[in-house]
């Protein structure tokens, strides 16, 4: 029973449709989170803005600061919003990284899909004729041509990491969100570190000020 549930068309149909299925719904979940990598870059932009304004002030005015901050006070103040800054900048990256990582997959299932549509359509056919004409035939999209069809215009380095990509990630359908998840949630640690940072330069602002 088993080997012939292991060859049964049906049985495969519907092993593939159920998986395709549950693929389905985790990339749109994966998709869905990660498409709000936008509103955490606004919140870490205006902090960055913040950040920015608030050195070039402080900078500018050291002379009319410093009596009032101290010295020490002035220097914490200065170090608290250029790891602020930094954080900021990390937080970008990611965010980056995770916006080209979501357009690339979606652009590319929207460009993909009547390809495998035609492939799909044509491989029936093939089979068909085929199998009246007694003979096998590998109908089945491989992975390998794609990546070498794909790879020809790089530079030998570019080709070996795809090719360790692909290698890393092989059996994996969920990779391409798995890296547009990773860098958002870098970018969520990145924007809380920033934002920590920021209230801290405030709050020893406060207390060197109230010091003096």
């Amino acid at each position: 029973m088993t080997k012939l549930n292991n060859v049964d068309p049906l049985i495969e149909w519907n092993r593939l449709n159920k998986e395709n299925a549950e693929q389905g719904f985790v990339s749109s979940m994966y998709q869905s989170m990660a498409e709000t990598t936008t509103a955490v870059d606004k919140f870490s932009l205006w902090l960055l803005a913040g950040t920015g304004a608030t050195g070039a002030l402080l900078i500018t005015q050291i002379n009319s600061v410093v009596p009032h901050l101290s010295a020490q006070g002035f220097k914490a103040c200065m170090v608290l919003l250029v790891l602020s800054a930094i954080f900021g900048f990390f937080a970008k990256y990611k965010s980056l990284r995770c916006e080209i990582q979501i357009q690339m997959q979606s652009k590319l299932t929207d460009l993909t899909k009547p390809v495998i549509a035609k492939h799909e359509e044509d491989k029936d056919k093939i089979k068909e004729y085929a199998s009246q004409r007694g003979i096998q035939l590998q109908t089945d999209i491989e992975l390998s041509n794609i990546i070498t069809e794909f790879s020809k215009p790089f530079p030998f380095w570019v080709k070996w990491l795809i090719a360790r990509k692909v290698k890393e990630t092989s059996g994996n359908r969920q990779a391409g969100f798995h890296v547009a998840v990773k860098a958002y949630v870098a970018q969520l640690q990145w924007t809380f570190f920033q934002a920590c940072l920021f209230l801290a330069f405030m709050l020893t602002g406060a207390w060197y000020a109230s010091a003096i």
